[in-house]
């Protein structure tokens, strides 16, 4: 891990509705992200809707019902306290914690209080104010949007940046996230000799992440006579607003039954921790999402463990995926073209390896977890010039956007 120049750190207050255990890549990131400034020497804490959240090393994560979804879905009693009442704790939080910057994620969704009660902190105590779109539906503080007054707004990829641009009037800076190199890291070739390859879809379980098109696409390559295992993550905690996942895992299990696929698909229960062993376990990784991906941490996560990918040229996903060098892109929801993509992979070793060679390097140099926390650090201090030393040599490439 590279260190910014000496100075005292800022004391930081991180602000998301979910956190670890429940399974998504804002939630990944932001464990990630809370570990590497705390090592960077930054006062780190958390505040989440979570109710029971796995502790992050170094970090102090506290959880309030003021942001939990299962109690903001409830229509029929809404608490219409709860901008005040969020305000109450915050007051409590920055001046026991002495926060200096607060640093929200996708705060423009599912209830305007929570950004709304940072907003009076900024404008009354002078903290400083940034906010991370990961992506940009829906936007519940289009006819308020203070986030436009804050000291910093970024878009985790250039199509959630022109998304903003289209859709709110507004344009973020573009900071594209990155993945942990050190726990990401290169594995030894799966050892297959005498057992099918392993294909491997790592999403949530929800209708968009185009999990049905993987158990499709395997079918139609047992149909052909390549056999392969397909493994999915059975997710059982996301952030769920619509109330999808059980719909969908039934759905999905009775889609394999009816391909006749219970042999050949493996449902696995993982956490964030668990993906490394995941990915170090398969030849090909895929992430066929049929909706607008707002970015797609797991190419990265792939391409980091030197593994080929295959994932739909759909939203931010071809900033990262470079179609032809790291893996392949296809059409959404073409199940033949994915069968196809994959198929090569699965029988060309030597051109899987050196994806996966070139898939290693470009995160490396253009994806890096440890580049990335630089540079936000940067921004937080910059906006501090004055009482804060602002670190320097801390840049970050966005290519291929």
């Amino acid at each position: 891990m590279s260190s910014p120049e000496p100075g005292r750190r800022p004391r930081i207050l991180e602000v998301h509705w979910t956190f670890p255990p429940t399974t998504g890549g804002v939630e990944s990131h932001l464990a990630d992200l809370s570990r590497q400034l705390a090592a960077r020497g930054c006062e780190v804490t958390v505040l989440t809707g979570e109710p029971q959240p796995i502790a992050s090393d170094g970090c102090d994560v506290i959880s309030t019902e003021l942001l939990n979804l299962d109690r903001m879905k409830d229509r029929v009693h809404p608490d219409l306290n709860a901008a005040e009442k969020l305000e109450q704790q915050l007051a409590a939080i920055i001046r026991a914690k002495k926060i200096e910057v607060v640093h929200g994620h996708n705060l423009h969704h599912f209830a305007r209080a929570p950004a709304q009660a940072i907003e009076q902190f900024r404008a009354s105590g002078g903290l400083r104010v940034f906010h991370t779109f990961h992506e940009t539906w829906p936007d519940l503080l289009r006819k308020e949007p203070v986030y436009r007054r804050w000291d910093g707004n970024f878009a985790v990829s250039g199509f959630v940046q022109r998304q903003c641009r289209l859709m709110l009037g507004f344009e973020p800076e573009l900071l594209p996230l990155g993945v942990d190199t050190s726990i990401f890291r290169p594995f030894h070739r799966p050892q297959n000799a005498g057992s099918p390859p392993v294909v491997l879809h790592p999403a949530r379980l929800l209708p968009w992440k185009g999990v049905e098109i993987s158990v499709r696409m395997l079918r139609m390559l047992v149909d052909r006579g390549q056999q392969a295992t397909l493994v999915i993550t059975d997710t059982q905690r996301v952030a769920d607003w619509n109330d999808e996942l059980t719909r969908y895992r039934a759905f999905i299990l009775a889609l394999i039954e009816k391909l006749d696929l219970g042999d050949w698909i493996r449902l696995v229960r993982a956490a964030y921790a668990d993906m490394p062993r995941l990915h170090a376990e398969a030849d090909v990784v895929i992430y066929p999402t049929v909706g607008e991906e707002p970015y797609g941490l797991v190419p990265l996560e792939a391409m980091s463990c030197e593994r080929p990918i295959v994932a739909s040229r759909s939203g931010g996903i071809p900033e990262t995926v470079v179609d032809g060098v790291t893996g392949f892109t296809v059409a959404p929801g073409d199940v033949s073209e994915l069968a196809d993509r994959v198929g090569l992979l699965l029988s060309s070793p030597e051109l899987a390896r050196r994806m996966g060679l070139a898939g290693r390097e470009r995160v490396m140099q253009d994806f890096d977890a440890d580049a990335y926390a630089n540079t936000l650090l940067r921004r937080f201090c910059a906006a501090g010039a004055g009482s804060l030393k602002t670190p320097r040599n801390f840049a970050i490439r966005a290519q291929g956007c």
